[in-house]
């Protein structure tokens, strides 16, 4: 009978995940419109939806855009699958160690208060300006909140399940793998959709400042050369892209917490 419900059950997801981005798409479009009728600016710098359609609708501008969209996705990427990796060691470490965890935390989540953008200059000067400085400012925006997210999912197994497996001989690593983990398992799934967004921001910064690729660099090179027309484009394209991204994690976070949920 499960396997009979599943397949629809999955179409609803798909179909509610399809109809959130529509509407996401929607709510953007009218804050753009009410943006450019409150605020006065010049037609040369501001362009309007349909400015941005026309672009696009170029093929030769679709051409230069979607290499460098696919370097913007591809740095992000790194930075979010080493964030999470980072962020999932450490906090493993903190859940087998409170006193590691009163040490460290504090002093972990007040280099959040310091801005990427003083770090990035000395992490480009140590690394220089190769996918390993992008990998590392991507890593460093995403780490914090998804290690605290994180942390929050380790924590959240009952102390009755946890009681249960000691009693019957489990370790420290059997009792983590087979409570802890599986508890945290959805809030790991909310840490990447809380962070992916994060991640591409973090791509942009690095492509600013350290390797000028990408839809980061050309974007900069835009602003300097004028050529709004295609500055619009990028933003609209990388927006849109994050919220799809957005989605299809939020459908995969959904998928798994049913599945979790699910008897046997």
């Amino acid at each position: 009978m499960s396997a009979h419900l599943g397949p629809p059950a999955a179409l609803r997801r798909l179909a509610r995940g399809v109809l959130v981005l529509a509407a996401s798409a929607a709510a953007i479009l009218v804050g753009w419109l009410l943006f450019l009728a409150t605020v006065d600016v010049s037609p040369y710098v501001a362009k309007s939806p349909l400015d941005v359609w026309r672009h696009l609708a170029v093929a030769e501008n679709r051409a230069v855009l979607w290499p460098l969209l696919g370097r913007t996705l591809a740095d992000a990427g790194l930075g979010f699958v080493c964030g999470l990796a980072m962020a999932a060691t450490v906090a493993t470490l903190f859940a087998f160690s409170r006193p590691l965890e009163q040490m460290f935390l504090p002093t972990l989540t007040t280099l959040r208060a310091i801005p990427m953008v003083t770090l990035a200059p000395i992490i480009v000067l140590a690394l220089g300006r190769g996918p390993a400085a992008t990998a590392l400012i991507g890593a460093a925006i995403v780490f914090v909140p998804a290690l605290l997210t994180m942390l929050q999912g380790l924590r959240s197994a009952s102390r009755t399940d946890l009681d249960v497996c000691r009693a019957f001989g489990g370790s420290a690593w059997q009792t983590y793998l087979k409570v802890t983990l599986p508890h945290a398992v959805p809030t790991w799934f909310t840490a990447a959709r809380i962070t992916v967004t994060t991640s591409i921001v973090g791509a942009l910064l690095a492509e600013w400042l350290a390797s000028g690729a990408g839809l980061g660099g050309q974007m900069m090179r835009d602003a300097n050369e004028f050529q709004f027309a295609r500055l619009w484009a990028s933003v609209v394209v990388l927006t849109v892209v994050c919220v799809a991204i957005y989605q299809l994690i939020a459908l995969v976070e959904r998928a798994v917490r049913t599945r979790l949920a699910a008897p046997g």
